[in-house]
C-alpha cells in the first residue's frame, strides 16, 4: 500500500469514527444525502421528515463535523482502518429503508 493509500484509508477511518458522534438524526440525513447519494426529496421521503429539516440537519451535520475535526479528538476503536469505506456504505444502505410514518 502507499503512502497516500495508507493516508486516505487513515483519513476515511477517522471520518467514520467522527460520524459516530454526530446525533443520529443528523448523521442518518448526511449518509443518505452524501454516502447514499439520496436528494434531499428521498431523504424527506425515508425518514418522514419535511424537506427542510433534511437540509437543515445536514447542515447542523456538516458544523458539527467541522467542530469535531477542530477539536481534534475523535476517540478511536478497534476497528480496522481499512474497513472504514464498507462501514460508512454499510450504514448508509442500512438507511435506505423508508420508515413507517405514524
Amino acid at each position: 500500500m502507499s503512502a497516500e493509500n495508507a493516508s486516505s484509508t487513515l483519513e476515511l477511518d477517522e471520518l467514520r469514527r467522527a460520524l459516530a458522534l454526530l446525533p443520529l438524526d443528523q448523521r442518518e440525513a448526511l449518509l443518505l444525502v452524501s454516502a447514499a447519494s439520496l436528494s434531499y426529496e428521498e431523504v424527506s421521503a425515508i425518514v418522514g421528515t419535511p424537506i427542510g429539516t433534511v437540509k437543515s440537519r445536514v447542515s447542523r451535520a456538516r458544523d458539527h463535523l467541522a467542530l469535531i475535526y477542530a477539536g481534534g479528538f475523535i476517540p478511536g476503536d478497534e476497528a480496522p482502518a481499512h474497513a472504514a469505506v464498507d462501514a460508512i456504505m454499510s450504514q448508509a444502505a442500512n438507511l435506505k429503508r423508508p420508515r413507517d410514518v405514524t
